[in-house]
């Protein structure tokens, strides 16, 4: 292990349909947030919010806003979210589950 290093886990959460997490991010340092549609079959609808206009998930769609995920995709966002509340809430018809990981160092 390199000298240095250290170990830690990020904050995650399962959401099911209504629930949603916020997260205060950390000015100046990157944040990185994956967000996770754990179904098998049906598409998961989210919406965020909190994040400023030039942060992107997978560097191409707007983070704020509603998102369909397919079954099994993935979306990452990654950059600094100047210290706002990040806002993730499930619409998802169904039961579909959501797996949200935010990681703010600092």
């Amino acid at each position: 292990m390199a000298q240095g290093m250290v170990k830690s886990k990020a904050d995650t959460v399962s959401l099911s349909r209504f629930e949603f997490a916020q997260k205060e991010t950390h000015n100046g340092s990157d944040c990185i947030c994956s967000i996770t549609n754990t179904s098998r079959a049906n598409i998961a609808t989210t919406v965020l919010t909190g994040a400023p206009d030039a942060i992107r998930l997978d560097s191409t769609a707007a983070f704020n806003g509603t998102h369909s995920l397919k079954p099994g995709q993935q979306v990452i966002a990654v950059g600094n979210f100047e210290g706002n509340k990040i806002t993730v809430l499930n619409l998802s018809l169904m039961g579909v589950v959501i797996l949200v990981m935010l990681f703010c160092p600092g």
